[in-house]
């Protein structure tokens, strides 16, 4: 009889062990099918549309932006947009040495702020009002100005900031003082060398109607993408953006994809430039918080398309 019970037992515990395997097969096969869920939804490629709200920029995009190369005319100052000249005083026409050149006939005015005073020296296609005390600045290259002068006056700004002795005189005064501007002068670097790509591209495409850079409408970096366009299909770049989304639409591990139209307004131009951006790499839990999207240098694939109008 004692047997009998032992033998009992023993099938009692071994069914016990089977129903707690089993339960835990069971436990470990749903929490397979929760991690197969997330996995699906890890995976997804989302397409976004920006609004007004996002801020999103390409690396070529941040190039032309960080230099506040948008759109001409050209202008810019270092120091604060909300300041006026309390007070203008205007000394004349007068002959004016830059040490690397002569100009004849710049008008020269005294712009009296606050705090400080620029001399501002001004031609019929340009302006510049320099403070050397302070190392404030501020200038305008207007519209409307055919290439080959266009060049010239991008090589007087090259020459101009990268250093110069300034001179000229009134009656009996005399005027002299030192400036440069090593930011600025890489920028007009850039410019003229922006300048030689599109009067490339204009013998490319047969754009003879709109050969002089400064007339156009377009942007600095729709021009460069449309250059880009002209000569490669995809690239490798890397984007910055602040996105917001709406509840469970992004998740960490899914991936971005974003189309942007850029108008060509050229007339009777026969495309415009379609520029799909996809994420290389899927957004970490670093880069999707709160309803915000936040991206840093993020490796991302561009795509140039065609779109005939």
């Amino acid at each position: 009889m004692n047997n009998n019970i032992e033998e009992n037992n023993i099938k009692d515990i071994t069914n016990i062990v089977q129903n707690n395997i089993s339960e835990k097969v069971e436990i470990v096969k749903e929490e397979d099918k929760i991690e197969d869920v997330e996995e699906i939804i890890k995976n997804k490629e989302v397409s976004l549309t920006l609004t007004e709200d996002d801020s999103f920029e390409t690396a070529s995009e941040i190039k032309f932006t960080s230099m506040f190369l948008d759109y001409f005319p050209i202008k810019y100052r270092n120091f604060s947009k909300t300041f006026t000249p309390l007070k203008i005083n205007s000394l004349g026409v007068t002959k004016v040495d830059f040490g690397f050149t002569t100009l004849d006939n710049v008008s020269v005015k005294i712009l009296e702020f606050s705090n400080f005073k620029l001399i501002e020296f001004r031609k019929k296609e340009f302006r510049i009002a320099i403070d050397s005390k302070n190392d404030l600045f501020e200038y305008e290259i207007f519209k409307n100005i055919k290439n080959i002068k266009l060049r010239s006056i991008l090589e007087f700004f090259i020459n101009l900031f990268h250093s110069t002795n300034i001179k000229f005189s009134f009656l009996d005064d005399k005027y002299e003082f030192s400036f440069h501007n090593n930011i600025e002068h890489f920028k007009f670097i850039t410019l003229s060398e922006f300048l030689t790509q599109y009067e490339k591209l204009v013998s490319d495409l047969k754009l003879f109607k709109y050969k002089n850079l400064s007339f156009v409408e377009n942007s600095f970096y729709e021009l460069d993408l449309l250059d880009k366009t002209n000569n490669i299909d995809e690239f490798s770049s890397w984007v910055n953006a602040k996105i917001k989304f709406e509840a469970n639409e992004i998740n960490v591990g899914d991936t971005l994809k974003i189309s942007r139209l850029h108008r060509i307004k050229f007339e009777n131009f026969p495309y415009d430039i379609e520029e799909i951006i996809t994420v290389a790499h899927p957004l970490t839990k670093t880069e999707v918080k709160f309803g915000k999207i936040n991206l840093n240098r993020k490796a991302v694939k561009i795509k140039l398309n065609k779109v005939y109008k």
